[in-house]
């Protein structure tokens, strides 16, 4: 089925915000505004007493984060894997470089961030770490090549960037199913509709 063929019902969509629930409103909201550097938008009560704090990085939008009382104590740990969460799998987050990773890597040290595990996916280098409430979050940073997913290997920050990116492009290039990103995600975005083949 080529991309003008493919039934398209829906707008194009673009991911906003979520919001989760919370057992420690305050120590969540400290986490994500001390230690990420949210700002709090708003904040208030619905529906007789749940709490919400409203958070965002960006001032395009109101929020980004919705942090919400009322989280169930004792939830039970994902069976497969204590990294990731038994009702959210993961909530990720995009840097700008490599570098800025390292330094979030250095800030989770010395906040003495939990479950701090540093991973490279060949098509980006990620942090995942635990906040206050166990919930596994993820950031990351795109690299320039496309490798069949899912792929995990641990990201040693003894090296230096530059390292890095040089062993991540071998491995990547040895990969059945490698291509550039960029070509990747041209060839996605027809899929998608985004892109209409040339005349």
């Amino acid at each position: 089925m080529s991309a003008e063929d493919k039934p398209s019902y829906a707008p194009n969509l673009k991911f906003s915000h979520m919001g989760f629930a919370t057992t420690n409103l305050a120590e969540m909201e400290d986490f994500y505004t001390r230690v990420l550097g949210f700002t709090v938008t708003d904040r208030g009560e619905v529906m007789g007493g749940m709490k919400l704090v409203f958070l965002s990085r960006d001032p395009e939008e109101h929020h980004q984060l919705v942090l919400v009382s009322g989280r169930p104590e004792n939830l039970p740990e994902n069976p497969y894997h204590p990294q990731f969460g038994s009702v959210i799998n993961q909530i990720s987050f995009k840097v700008a470089s490599l570098e800025e990773l390292r330094n979030l890597y250095n800030i989770f040290n010395k906040e003495d961030v939990q479950s701090v595990m540093p991973a490279n996916h060949g098509i980006a280098w990620s942090i995942y770490c635990h906040d206050p409430d166990g919930n596994n979050l993820e950031f990351f940073v795109d690299s320039d090549w496309y490798m069949p997913q899912p792929f995990l290997i641990p990201l040693d920050f003894a090296k230096t960037n530059e390292e890095i990116v040089e062993e991540t492009g071998v491995l990547a290039k040895e990969q059945p199913g490698f291509e550039m990103y960029s070509d990747w995600r041209t060839r996605l975005g027809k899929q998608m509709n985004l892109y209409k083949e040339e005349a």
